[in-house]
Parts: structure tokens; sequence; C-alpha cells
């Protein structure tokens, strides 16, 4: 008899449940919405990566928080939540952090960690730095005090080598781990020393600065070293914020470190910023991007941007060096001026695996045509799924509106195009279509196509042709993307319906 069933004066009663008769794995899933009720959503977004994912942060410690007073139930809770508590570990470039390291290395629980996020702040640099500090004394004695000690602790780790001794360790004992993140920390303290330097009237003090070229060359370096002692299989690599210095470290690396760094590399998602000439910079370094790439055979989804206010003015190749990846399902760029046959090409080389192509402020050198892209993208690509379009023009509109504006395009963080997200489903009617052109140019631009994208039309959408997209190769207007956007998407099922396709020379 079951046990939630029991025989009583001849009858079969049933039982109440409790939740310790559930089974564990469906305690778990409801303790991950107990504890965020977004984790469904996140994880079953279709580009929730890092750099689209959410990112809460590393859990709360203490017994104040919802998981650790679940933990403090029963010992069957503790065995539940205790992989989830320590799933994501943070690690600060501090003494401090590097205790709190030490003492999750000793409690053995760094089986459990998959995410580990690296928080350097930027390196003091220059000889004036006791002669600034004893000033700032003099105005504001406490914030002179704590960064006379992060002074001290930058110097004792790095002449010690502490942080790389313990990266070593942490790395080799994440048996588990999935995924590393690189971060810039900096907060108002640091933002106060800088100010208070500016208005230095003292010459001297200009070449003491906070250096992030340094900072992030030493944590690139001792990740990489930790990460080839380790045996993790498979690693995901973010870093928002990279000095292009930090990867001449690989200039020296034998290839053997590369082949067995690079191998294990199945996500790489990287943006790069640099205070010179961003272009002349990774020229210099094209010839460290080709072994490195050619190593990392395993990668499934590559993310390689730059400032969209100071975009990199280089060939594609020059970076990925035509390499095909097998197994590459996502590819992203940002930042970048490049000719439209630059973008064709890299896409036919994975016309046969790219299931998501995202562009974001990607300018056309002159004589190229978007429509051109857009119809290898819509024709050629077999199992592309997803495309995405963010601030694409061309790059002589770009430097036209750079120089009416004085010196920078954006301000802030870009913004999705309005239609984006539209989806192209039969019927589904997907947002109306907002713009700010004149009635005139909407009229000739748009009129019959927004009547396709409102009724959610997927044969008006497909019946559409190049000359509809109205690409003058001048400009990209904002509510144009969404329209070619869902005309691409409108085009990609042909495969799955069993539809010949026929590659088209551009």
């Amino acid at each position: 008899m079951p046990p939630s069933l029991r025989l009583l004066n001849g009858k079969i009663m049933e039982l109440s449940r409790h939740i310790q008769d559930l089974a564990n794995e469906l305690l778990s899933e409801i303790l991950s919405f107990v504890l965020d009720p977004d984790l469904r959503i996140q994880n079953d977004s279709s580009h929730g990566n890092g750099r689209n994912g959410i990112d809460k942060g590393p859990i709360e410690h203490g017994e104040a928080s919802d998981l650790d007073r679940w933990r403090l139930v029963c010992k069957r809770f503790m065995r539940i939540g205790t992989p989830r508590r320590f799933s994501r570990f943070v690690i600060r470039f501090s003494e401090d952090g590097f205790r709190r390291l030490d003492e999750l290395l000793k409690m053995q629980l760094a089986c459990y960690v998959r995410t580990v996020t690296y928080l350097v702040r930027p390196f003091y640099t220059g000889s004036e730095w006791a002669s600034i500090l004893q000033t700032l004394r003099s105005s504001n004695q406490s914030l002179a005090q704590l960064h006379a000690h992060r002074l001290r602790e930058q110097t004792n780790l790095v002449e010690t080598d502490h942080d790389l001794t313990q990266l070593r360790r942490a790395i080799t004992a994440f048996s588990a781990l999935q995924e590393i993140k690189l971060l810039r920390l900096q907060d108002s303290a640091d933002e106060e020393l800088i100010d208070f330097i500016h208005n230095s009237t003292n010459t001297n003090t200009r070449a003491t600065h906070f250096n992030w070229e340094r900072a992030c060359s030493r944590a690139v370096t001792s990740l990489g070293i930790a990460l080839l002692d380790s045996h993790c299989p498979a690693i995901r690599f973010i870093g928002p914020q990279i000095s292009p210095e930090a990867t001449l470290q690989l200039l020296n690396a034998p290839s053997t470190t590369l082949a067995a760094m690079g191998s294990r590399l199945t996500s790489l998602d990287i943006t790069f910023h640099s205070n010179t000439d961003i272009s002349a910079t990774m020229a210099n370094l094209s010839d460290v991007f080709g072994p490195f790439f050619a190593e990392a055979k395993n990668l499934v989804s590559i993310h390689i941007g730059f400032p969209p206010k100071s975009p990199l003015d280089l060939d594609v190749d020059a970076i990925f060096h035509g390499i095909r990846w097998k197994t590459l399902r996502t590819l992203s760029l940002q930042g970048w001026r490049l000719a439209d046959h630059e973008i064709i090409t890299l896409a036919r080389r994975h016309r046969r695996m790219l299931r998501e192509f995202r562009l974001c402020a990607v300018y056309l050198r002159r004589g190229g045509r978007w429509s051109d892209v857009l119809a290898v993208l819509r024709e050629e690509m077999e199992r592309l799924e997803r495309v995405e379009l963010r601030e694409i023009d061309y790059a002589d509109n770009f430097d036209a509106l750079a120089t009416a504006s004085g010196v920078e395009v954006f301000d802030g963080p870009l913004d999705a195009p309005l239609l984006s997200s539209l989806s192209v489903a039969a019927g589904t009617s997907p947002p109306e279509m907002r713009h700010s052109m004149s009635e005139g140019a909407t009229s000739a631009l748009l009129r019959g196509r927004v009547t396709a994208l409102r009724s959610g039309n997927l044969e008006k959408l497909r019946a559409l042709t190049i000359q509809d997209l109205d690409d003058d190769g001048v400009q990209v207007q904002r509510e144009q993307i969404g329209l070619w956007e869902a005309w691409v998407r409108s085009g990609l099922n042909r495969l799955a319906n069993g539809q010949h396709l026929h590659s088209r020379s551009v």
C-alpha cells in the first residue's frame, strides 16, 4: 500500500502529504522559484549569455538570506541548498578577497563553484602617490587612509605573487567550473581621488594615475596560468572591458600553452577598450589572434566588441584570420567599420552551423550595401534562427553625425531598435511601428511594409523584395532596422519546409 494511504476500520484513508515527501529534484526546482522568480525566464532566454543575460551578483552572505535560512531547516535541505549556495563565487583583488577564497577552499566547498567573477581595480601607477595621499589627508583623512590601505595591498599582492598563487589553487579546486568573468571595479572613492588629482596644481601628479592596462594584463595572465593548471574541459570567458595590451602577454606564450588554453574555451565574450588609437593597437596584435583562434576549435559562441563611439577600423580577418569554427552557433560583432563583403564572407563560412548572428554599431564602408548583406543572411544561412541589428549604419553617415555633434555620436548604453524583438510567426501581431520621419518619407519608405508588419502576415513579409527594403546606401533609419530584421527572419525557415536554397553571388 502506498505510504500516502492507510487502512482504518476496513477503509482506505488518504493521508496528507508533506513537503518532505517530495523528491529532491522537485524541491530544488521549487527552491529556484522561491529564491529568484525571474530565474526561469532568464534560463529560457534564447540569448541569456554573459553579455545579455541578467547577472544578479553574488548571493548574500549570512543567515539573513533566504537560501541560508532554507539550508538551516534540516540536513536534507542543507544537502539540496549547498550546491546552489556556492555555485557562484566572487573573488576581489584584495587581501580580504583572497582570504574569503581561502576560507571557501578550507571548507571543501570549491567543488560546487560553477561561475567565478574576478573583480579587479585599476592599479596605482606612478611615483607620487605618497605625496598625493599626504596632501589629501589635510582635507579628507578617511579617503586618504582608504587609498593608502589599497595601495599597500596592491604592492604586497603583486610583489609576493599572492594573487597568482591563490588563483591557481582556486581554479584547480573548482572542478565544476564553467564560466570565468573578469570585471573592472571602480567605486566612488576612486572617483573622488581622480577628481582630486585632476584639480591638483602640482604638475608632478599628472604622471600618477589609475592604470587599468596593467591591472587587466596581470589578471588575464594570472587567470590563463591558473586555467592551464586545472582540468576544466569547457570554459566560458567573459570580459566586458578588456585592455588590448592585456593580450600582448599571449605573444610570449609557447604554442603548446595557446593550444591548451584555447582548446578549453567554449565561449569568448570580450569587449576591448583603450585610451589610445584602438585600430592601430589591434593591428599590432593581429599576429596574436591568429594562432590563438586557430587553437580555440571548440568555440560555440563568440562576441568581439569595441566602443561604438570609436569603432575599430580594421578588416574582420585581421582578428579572425579566415578561421572556420565547426562548432560555432552564436556570432556577435560590435563597434566595427567593415566592408559588406567581409560580413558576407564571414557569414558564409559558417552558414551551415550559425544559429544566431548579432551586429551592433557596425558601419559599412563606402561602396557597400546593407541590402546585399541581408540577402545573404536570408537566403543562404541554413540554420540561422535569430538575427539582431542594433544601431547599424554607413560609415560616411556615422562620420558626418560625429562631426556635426562635435565629438561623440552615442551617449550611454545603446537602446534596442523599436522592432528588434518583433515576432514574424504567422498569427502574431507585432507592435506598432513608431518613427520620427516626416509623413512623406514614411509613405515612400514603409507604406506597404508597415501593413505587413502590423498584420503579422508572414507571406507578405516573404514577398518583399530587396528593393522594398529601401536601402539607399547612404543612411540607415532606426525605423528600417525592425523591418530588415523581420524580412531576414521571414525567410529563415525555408530549409525546414524542404525548400531548396540557391546560393546568391554578391
